[in-house]
């Protein structure tokens, strides 16, 4: 209720603005009331539709979005579960304590929490899938709510048309002020189209493609997670990192040479 209320009241602050201000004078491509309505009468809508929950969560997962490598992570978390795999065959479950706070992804931290407190498989995989949907649910309302901006933004700056072609035929009688109403009229739309074209749509397409990169990552480790648990073979996971091409390579750096004559498990971190 209170987002309604947020939102209402700052879409009726926009278009009074313009209103108001709309038909003072012709700055060109610039116009203070055209940009007000487009950068706050869409966010305003918006928060109609969606809670503040979903907005904060869309800011965040767009900052993530712009300074983080998901590859890098990728290739890190690999040659975590080789190393961890490889120590859990010869040393047994409770080596993973040793590696655990120097892990620092929360899902795989997670998995190797549940490992160690003795959680059977299928209570292992069933908690670590629900913590996966979740996360999906999050990117999913994320990349909904900059869809639904990049819709909005045409609409609004049709809005802002209207207004201004009221404006400029209210003022037929003095062609001064003919202008000012036409650049309303023309840049609302120039602004909403750039928004939603150049913005907000192609941000919810990057955030769809972060969600299904993330689910590989994620689904990685949860196979991960479990052939720990179960003890299986640093082959067998191997195998199955093979699946996940990005990978693949740099878990194969960290595989164990067949001469030497113990296993080698290297620190997950420079402090272990």
């Amino acid at each position: 209720m209170i987002g309604v209320l947020v939102g209402l009241s700052g879409f009726a602050w926009s278009l009074w603005y313009v209103l108001q201000h709309g038909s003072n004078q012709f700055r060109g491509f610039w116009d203070p009331a055209a940009a007000i309505l487009l950068g706050v009468g869409p966010l305003c809508v918006i928060l109609m539709s969606h809670s503040f929950v979903d907005f904060v969560a869309g800011i965040k997962t767009l900052t993530k979005i712009a300074f983080f490598s998901q590859k890098k992570e990728m290739n890190q978390i690999a040659n975590q579960l080789s190393t961890m795999t490889s120590a859990v065959r010869t040393e047994g479950v409770g080596i993973l304590a040793r590696y655990k706070e120097h892990l620092r992804n929360p899902l795989l931290k997670d998995g190797v929490t549940l490992i160690l407190s003795g959680f059977t498989p299928d209570e292992i995989r069933h908690n670590l899938t629900a913590k996966i949907n979740t996360k999906q649910n999050e990117f999913t309302h994320a990349s909904s709510l900059f869809e639904n901006l990049g819709k909005l933004c045409p609409g609004m700056g049709l809005l802002g048309t209207i207004v201004g072609l009221v404006q400029m035929l209210s003022n037929m009688s003095d062609p001064a002020r003919l202008g000012p109403g036409m650049a309303i009229a023309l840049l609302t739309t120039l602004y909403g189209l750039l928004l939603g074209t150049v913005v907000y749509t192609p941000v919810s397409e990057k955030i769809s493609i972060y969600a299904e990169k993330t689910l590989q990552r994620d689904l990685m480790i949860l196979e991960g997670v479990m052939l720990m648990k179960e003890k299986k073979s640093h082959a067998h996971l191997r195998d199955v990192l093979n699946t996940y091409s990005s990978v693949a390579p740099a878990e194969r750096t960290q595989t164990r040479n067949p001469h030497s004559s113990a296993p080698q498990h290297p620190p997950l971190s420079r402090s272990s």
